[in-house]
């Protein structure tokens, strides 16, 4: 038995079999006769049965369409869509690495799938075109994992593409969570200079550097604090009783999650408190809704809300 003519036969099996597309011993000879292998049927069944007795399972087809198929796909092929869907339609990606991961997932499967998948992905229009976004994710997971703090560069992009630093001096974090909330990353961290927890976009971080550190980790509640920073912006949460439309319970469900507390309902509307930071993002999320979510309480949220709304009036005239 050739220990190397079986790794060949498994993965043509691999490669470009399922349970859709077996191929029996008459086709299997000169794939492996390409692969500079020399073999009879029965050379094939011997193999077939060996890797089976080594735990990979190699399924057989009998009736109409006779042969033989790998049945243990690290993945389902569902699984791998998803992932893939995930990676091409993901912004902050650029092209080329889109590319090379999806070509990193799909070598996972057997040719069939990948034509399937590749044939039915929808792509991005805009992507990003700055790659620094990995080794930003790499060297903040070092951080994490070894509970040293960090020091980097922060800064916005001008409306002209130009990248403008905050500040002269570095920021000064410990990284406590890696997250993805509307397609962006953040790096929650903890500030001994401001006794509180921060967030920073990791795209927009740069020049980042380790050093040791003596802090006291503590536990966070990452999901509340997600919950709590409506598109990870910071400020002091407020609890807000929310009257809404119940068509769009599910859309109030899915922005505030576990933090939700229903009060009352019925097949119109129903009335929630939610614990938010009280921001223009919060107020323009509301406004998406127009007269379909109300604030009931607290007045000093109502008020804030009406200032907003008139303010935006106020540009257009009377």
């Amino acid at each position: 038995m050739s220990k190397a003519r079986i790794i060949k036969l498994l993965n043509i099996l691999k490669e470009k079999t399922d349970e859709n597309h077996p191929l029996n011993s008459e086709q299997l000879i000169p794939l492996l006769r390409e692969e500079g292998e020399s073999v009879e049927r029965k050379t094939i069944y011997s193999d077939i049965r060996a890797l089976n007795d080594m735990g990979i399972y190699i399924e057989s087809v009998k009736g109409e369409n006779t042969g033989y198929y790998f049945d243990d796909e690290l993945f389902e092929n569902s699984e791998l869509r998803i992932l893939a869907d995930a990676v091409s339609s993901t912004n902050f990606v650029t092209d080329a690495k889109s590319d090379a991961v999806l070509d990193k997932l799909l070598s996972l499967t057997n040719e069939h799938n990948r034509r399937k998948i590749r044939k039915t992905l929808s792509y991005r229009r805009t992507k990003s075109t700055n790659e620094q976004i990995f080794y930003n994710i790499d060297a903040i997971g070092d951080a994490l994992y070894e509970k040293k703090k960090i020091t980097f560069d922060y800064f916005d992009v001008m409306i002209t593409g130009r990248r403008k630093k905050r500040r002269e001096k570095r920021y000064e974090t410990i990284p406590y969570a890696i997250i993805m909330q509307d397609e962006k990353y953040y790096l929650i961290g903890y500030s001994e200079h401001h006794d509180d927890y921060v967030h920073y976009r990791i795209d927009r971080m740069e020049a980042i550097k380790s050093e040791p550190t003596e802090h006291v980790y503590r536990q966070l509640d990452v999901q509340s604090y997600i919950e709590k920073h409506i598109m990870m912006y910071s400020g002091e949460a407020v609890m807000v009783r929310l009257k809404c439309a119940s068509r769009f319970a599910s859309d109030v469900q899915d922005q505030f999650g576990s933090s939700l507390v229903v009060r009352s309902s019925n097949d119109e509307f129903f009335e929630c408190s939610v614990k938010v930071v009280i921001s223009r993002l919060f107020f323009s999320w509301l406004l998406k809704y127009g007269d379909d979510i109300r604030v009931l309480s607290p007045d000093s949220v109502i008020e804030e809300y009406k200032k907003v709304c008139l303010e935006v009036l106020g540009q257009y005239g009377e």
